[in-house]
């Protein structure tokens, strides 16, 4: 019934004309107005019995609009398939400023997928990155732990200092009336921890176990419970214990205090932890050149269109966490030069390497099975209790959005692996602390990058 004229733009972009016969506006049309005629109540004329005519005199305008937007509702999908193009993205509807003396006009831009010739794997070089556990970095491990773990001995005429551990019955009040959770009982208390309110932990600096106190403080202006937000409150607190910070005094004292059997279990645990840290942060260093390398290598025309969509589709999600983080943000931070060029060039970048990898995939037959998503379960459940791997497992696989980034990772990870074994590869090792040391310098001098912009 309609007729499309294709016209075409640029090398991955159309312009889809499409015609809508004019008997076929009319039908529409005359659908619209019988529907207003029909539910109209206008003075002097009963339900449904108003003029045809009065009623396209009033109400033209709005019966000409809707059958526009039901014609395009109609044959929107139709138009796409009639003009034989895949669309990359969601296309652009524009109605002419005049429509033509008789049917209908609308007309689609339809960005499609650009077309992607994949160079030989085997010309990509590329560094391949070892990242090893030593036993320095065990040993840096144990030292920090030395330093940070502690228990707590109660001591009943002590006097509590920053860094004891308090345990605390309170009572709040704003306004001589309780309020919701503004009570606790048994509550572990660390002094300087900012677990509670400010001024609340400095009033407590001297207490010993069976004391009680009345503190007065003041709810921060920002506060997250917005009717306490800037209160003044008073609490009634009774001290129960004090306990003394105590550190281990030597390694095996550090490995009871964790519940390990010995030194040399701590050190294993440790050493294991580290491995898995290892692998992956080789993972993300080979994943980096690997992409890289794939599309330097390749030329691959991003329509501006995708560009500019796939943009707002990320600020779009920045602003979304920064908001269900309780931050302040708006669209407009992203206006300054400076940020749309960056956020320009990564979506660019992301768009251009994921066709390439859809390429690589199909090229090389890479696929995730089902055996290799339940080997990945298998894996991930191994960091639960052995009578819980079986529930972690049902609730993964309940879990549409969490299978499908499982599936995802998994796909990376093989893309990666099929680069490396096809490219020119050399082989660099380092110790996990000169990974670490050489992540958190780049870290910075791209936070200083962009502090300088």
């Amino acid at each position: 019934m309609i007729q499309t004229e294709i016209k075409k733009l640029g090398t991955d972009e159309h312009e889809v004309n499409v015609q809508v016969p004019q008997a076929e506006y009319d039908r529409v049309y005359a659908g619209h107005v019988s529907k207003l005629q029909t539910n109209l109540k206008l003075p002097g004329f009963r339900p449904g019995k108003t003029p045809k005519g009065m009623v396209e005199k009033q109400f033209g305008a709005k019966a000409h609009e809707d059958t526009m937007s039901e014609l395009v509702q109609n044959y929107y999908a139709e138009a796409i398939e009639q003009s034989g193009l895949m669309p990359a993205i969601q296309p652009e509807l524009e109605l002419p400023a005049v429509q033509p003396a008789t049917g209908f006009q609308f007309t689609l831009k339809v960005v499609t997928w650009p077309e992607v010739k994949l160079n030989k794997l085997s010309k990509l070089s590329v560094n391949e990155t070892t990242v090893e556990v030593t036993d320095a970095d065990v040993q840096s491990v144990v030292e920090r732990l030395m330093g940070s773990q502690v228990r707590f001995e109660p001591e009943s005429d002590h006097k509590a200092e920053t860094g004891d551990e308090l345990t605390i019955d309170f009572a709040g009040f704003v306004d001589g009336e309780t309020f919701e959770g503004g009570r606790g009982e048994d509550v572990k208390l660390v002094l300087g921890s900012g677990q509670f309110i400010p001024g609340f932990e400095t009033q407590l600096e001297g207490v010993k176990a069976g004391d009680e106190r009345s503190l007065d403080v003041t709810f921060p202006a920002d506060y997250q419970h917005k009717p306490l937000a800037g209160k003044s409150a008073n609490f009634e607190v009774q001290i129960k214990s004090v306990g003394m910070a105590v550190k281990a005094s030597d390694e095996k004292e550090l490995a009871g205090m964790l519940n390990f059997d010995d030194t040399k279990a701590l050190r294993d645990d440790i050493r294991s932890r580290l491995t898995g840290e290892a692998e992956q942060a080789g993972f993300e260093t080979n994943r980096e050149v690997a992409f890289d390398a794939l599309v330097e290598a390749n030329d691959v025309g991003i329509p501006e269109m995708m560009i500019k969509q796939d943009m707002r589709q990320t600020r779009e999600r920045v602003l979304k966490s920064m908001h269900e983080q309780g931050m302040e943000a708006s669209s407009d931070m992203f206006d300054a030069p400076e940020h749309q060029g960056e956020l320009h060039k990564r979506s660019e970048r992301a768009l251009a390497t994921a066709l390439l990898l859809n390429t690589m995939r199909e090229a090389n037959d890479i696929t995730v099975s089902d055996d290799d998503v339940e080997a990945e379960l298998n894996q991930q459940a191994k960091q639960y209790p052995d009578d819980q791997h079986d529930a972690f497992k049902k609730w993964m696989h309940s879990e549409k959005e969490q299978m499908a980034r499982l599936r995802d990772k998994l796909l990376e990870k093989k893309c990666v692996a099929c680069i490396m074994e096809q490219a020119k590869t050399k082989q660099v090792c380092m110790s996990l602390e000169e990974w670490q040391q050489k992540r958190d310098a780049t870290r910075a001098e791209t936070d200083n990058a962009r502090e300088a912009a």
